[in-house]
């Protein structure tokens, strides 16, 4: 459990086009953004930083016949995650701050056999002075580093997840096309029902969209993590989002748990559900207790799906009551035994509560 007497910890995570401009480095946004680090510093906090951008600066320098290899992605990130960091090392430099690069994926963060050692690098980099600059290890597969930040902020004990963006908020409808969407200026505990405000993810340079942000939020706020979406170009935005001042949209987290179950919450949460399974009349005391999931408790699903996409899993009344990864896919559901496990009790979250 966090002590009172450490620095206070947040999780920033800034999106490639608040960071990259023309397939090069901004040096105006990125300095603004230390600037921010170094406000932060002098309120107490000890910012952890994970950037997107990678493929994005490393597409450029690829030699064409790589550009158009299976492997694109993976090795733009291997030659874009140096040109990334040096632009924050640089500006994080010259206002006399030391940056420290950590090139992660979930299965370290979540696995049991790194994540201890993440936890205590990071708490030493953070005790060190040193400003961490993660992102998500594309080379090894490519993600996505919304939900990567979701999962340090639990891990870390966070105060605050804030993830900046190029949409300024959640809004009721969506501000590309409705001139007059309303800002959400919080929300008092996420459900399916905001998630779907959110739409289809936004185009552009980056791998995430309003989607992963969500993602990312369920993850944080059901490890007890509050989490900020928020405009990157909005004036000090990082600083007023952990702040705690008004501006893009707050998500309240549930109550903290001490050690939340990262990878269970990687596991159900780290993707938009691919599809709906009705579930039976048991199916909600079932969720509630935490038992596997069988075919026999399924009368139908809405939409194809694959072995191990995340799945909603709804009550009789149409109620959304668990999310998580099945174990099978659409076409064993329906054509398998009826006591076929469906998901396992491990990778599924109950949404009772909402």
């Amino acid at each position: 459990m966090r002590s009172d007497v450490r620095p206070r910890r947040a999780v920033i995570k800034i999106g490639t086009s608040s960071l990259i401009s023309a397939g090069a480095p901004d040096p105006a946004k990125l300095s603004a953004l230390a600037d921010a680090v170094l406000l932060l510093r002098k309120d107490g906090l000890r910012p952890v930083l994970v950037a997107s951008g990678a493929i994005a600066l490393g597409t450029g320098p690829l030699p064409p016949d790589a550009r158009h290899s299976g492997t694109a992605r993976q090795l733009a990130a291997a030659v874009g995650q140096g040109l990334l960091f040096e632009a924050f090392r640089h500006s994080l430099a010259e206002r006399g701050l030391a940056a420290a690069q950590v090139l992660l994926t979930p299965v370290d963060v979540t696995g049991p056999e790194h994540g201890d050692s993440v936890r205590a690098v990071l708490e030493s980099c953070l005790g060190a002075g040193l400003v961490p600059v993660v992102n998500e290890n594309d080379t090894v597969m490519v993600r996505n580093n919304d939900v990567l930040a979701a999962l340090l902020a639990a891990s870390l004990g966070a105060e605050r997840l804030v993830l900046l963006t190029d949409v300024p908020a959640l809004y009721e409808s969506d501000p590309r096309r409705d001139a007059d969407a309303r800002r959400i200026p919080e929300v008092r505990a996420l459900t399916p029902g905001i998630e779907r405000l959110a739409g289809s993810a936004a185009s552009g340079m980056g791998t995430g969209g309003m989607a992963a942000k969500l993602c990312a939020a369920w993850i944080a706020t059901l490890a007890g993590v509050p989490t900020v979406i928020a405009g990157a170009d909005a004036e000090d935005a990082m600083v007023r989002a952990v702040r705690g001042e008004d501006i893009g949209t707050l998500v309240h987290a549930r109550v903290r748990d001490p050690r939340p179950d990262l990878r269970r919450l990687w596991r159900a949460l780290s993707a938009p559900p691919a599809a709906l399974l009705r579930g039976g009349p048991g199916v909600r005391h079932l969720v509630a207790g935490g038992a596997p999931l069988t075919a026999r408790h399924f009368v139908s699903a809405d939409g194809p799906f694959e072995e191990d996409d995340v799945v909603d899993v709804l009550a009789p009344d149409g109620r959304v009551v668990a999310r998580g990864r099945t174990g099978v896919a659409a076409d064993r559901l329906a054509d398998g035994a009826a006591d076929l496990t469906v998901m396992h009790h491990t990778d599924y979250i109950s949404l009772l509560e909402e």
